[in-house]
């Protein structure tokens, strides 16, 4: 089914006002979770409504929680989210990198005690909204093993990087450090498909390509497991534990000294973000860097395709002319995820009309 944009926004922002968010806050997620939507990445959006909805009535976060600058310096802060939403704190958190970077040249804000932030690029294309290079990357629920073992010690530790480029489509990488979404691996499983690659460990300890003798809730965006997801192998691994030294370990939310208990959905989680704005007109002419980035682009994407390629394309084209296509003509979604919405709705007495 087709939904227009101002529908869908409108149902993001009435479902957090049922949770207690003012009006600004409200946008801000509504914001958030239509730009993954807007870029095709639903799991990250409608997908992910369900759960950010349990997460809220559980008390896991919060609406209304003013976050806190600990430590600062000219280019560096370190944030405490005092348990608000993550969607909230992530964009002003990236607020306070972008204004660091304006005049340091660079801004590092990493941030404890947060909430799910939803889609990593949301933040990494806040920053390249205002010209910089812009880079985001968030823990959270324990769902990945290490790269040989069987048992979940971490998120999938999502990466985003968004570089400016001129008329060409900007580069942007948006990617779990896991070999899979937690999202993408259920929606495999809903659908009855092998994954790529092994990318999950079931409850034996074997590596599989089969979701579905990991996932336990085929219609759960989060589900439980039997077993866990798994790093993209040893080079994904390396990422992962990167985005875990950088955001769990730099900002104090987890120390290792011992695990936490389970929150009251019955997650362990430690949900930690860092966020990195880099102006570019500290480094190099900003005409100058986008008109270099849209020769190397043109270069790329003109180049010749291997057998069994059509062409070369470049991350973050496909999610741009996607956003393009949903804004001509409404956003496609999944029947089931708006099954799943109205639910949702019907719970919360939000009126869909």
């Amino acid at each position: 089914m087709r939904i227009s944009i101002d529908r869908l926004h409108a149902l993001y922002a009435s479902v957090a006002r049922v949770h207690g968010a003012r009006d600004e806050e409200a946008t801000i997620f509504a914001d958030g979770l239509l730009r993954a939507d807007m870029r095709g990445h639903h799991t990250q959006g409608l997908g992910l409504l369900p759960y950010l909805d349990e997460l809220y009535e559980a008390g896991v976060m919060h609406f209304g929680r003013p976050i806190a600058v600990e430590r600062e310096s000219s280019a560096t802060a370190l944030i405490d989210g005092h348990g608000g939403s993550g969607h909230v704190v992530g964009k002003k958190a990236m607020d306070i990198a972008i204004a660091k970077a304006e005049s340091a040249g660079v801004g590092f804000a990493t941030v404890k005690r947060s909430g799910d932030y939803g889609m990593a690029s949301n933040y990494a294309l806040q920053a390249l909204d205002r010209g910089m290079i812009g880079i985001s990357m968030s823990t959270g629920p324990l769902l990945v093993a290490p790269w040989g073992g069987r048992d979940a010690y971490f998120c999938t530790n999502p990466l985003a990087i968004a570089v400016p480029s001129g008329e060409r489509d900007p580069i942007v990488i948006d990617m779990a450090t896991s070999a899979g979404s937690m999202g993408k691996v259920v929606l495999a499983a809903r659908d009855g498909k092998r994954l790529d690659e092994k990318a999950v460990v079931d409850g034996e300890g074997i590596y599989t390509d089969d979701p579905l003798r990991v996932i336990l809730n085929v219609m759960d965006r989060e589900s439980r497991m039997s077993g866990a997801l798994l790093p993209s192998g040893p080079k994904g691994f390396g990422m992962l534990l990167m985005v875990e030294l950088l955001s769990a370990l730099l900002s104090g939310e987890r120390d290792w000294l011992g695990e936490r208990p389970a929150d009251p959905t019955g997650r362990a989680a430690y949900y930690a973000h860092t966020f990195i704005a880099i102006s570019v007109s500290q480094f190099q002419d900003p005409a100058a860097f986008a008109a270099a980035a849209d020769r190397m682009i043109a270069t790329l994407t003109g180049s010749r395709p291997a057998q069994g390629f059509d062409a070369v394309r470049l991350p973050g084209g496909g999610a741009a002319a996607t956003e393009r296509e949903y804004r001509a003509n409404g956003i496609q979604l999944r029947d089931e995820e708006w099954a799943m919405v109205e639910r949702l709705a019907q719970k919360r007495g939000i009126p869909l009309a």
